[in-house]
């Protein structure tokens, strides 16, 4: 059964988790999301070391775990054994657009662009121009790419659900 209570719930659960993964890891060290930054601000700052990839290797597995993982645990927990491809893939695709969303309006705008905190200026690029990282337009470009990971993404997740079922 498709319910839009469960998918509003876990998706915003899910949301929570990531943010707060996400804005963790930028407080601990920005740099782990150097290739996120624009361009005209990675070019201010030396190449990452070696432990900040292995650190961020280290963060891409609970980030894939809840990013993966809770949208099929929900979509496997809200259709049990009676479920179809296309309900799997709406459950999922909707949870997904529901970070995506997130992402882009309390991550990105709120807190990226419109409260610009100081934990997010990568060390060494005090005198770099961060007008592009605030650019609303780069933000909504990016919330457009995630539909598209989005529509991508939920294809394996919901064979996995109904393949599971």
């Amino acid at each position: 059964m498709w319910s839009l209570e469960r998918i509003l719930v876990d998706g915003l659960l899910i949301s929570l988790a990531l943010g707060g993964l996400i804005i963790g890891s930028l407080m601990y060290n920005p740099r782990l999301w150097l290739q996120d930054y624009p361009e005209s601000i990675r070019q201010h700052v030396s190449p990452q070391t070696r432990t900040e990839k292995q650190l961020q290797r280290l963060l891409l597995i609970p980030f894939l775990l809840l990013m993966l993982g809770g949208p099929y645990l929900s979509a496997r927990g809200a259709l049990g054994e009676s479920g179809s491809f296309l309900m799997a893939y709406g459950h999922v695709f909707a949870i997904l657009n529901i970070f995506n969303l997130f992402d882009a309006l309390v991550i990105d705008l709120l807190v990226l662009t419109a409260f610009k905190p100081a934990f997010m200026r990568l060390p060494g690029t005090q005198m770099a121009d961060y007008g592009a990282l605030y650019d609303w337009g780069l933000q909504l470009g990016n919330y457009l790419k995630g539909i598209i990971f989005c529509t991508v993404a939920s294809l394996p997740i919901a064979l996995a659900v109904v393949f599971t079922m």
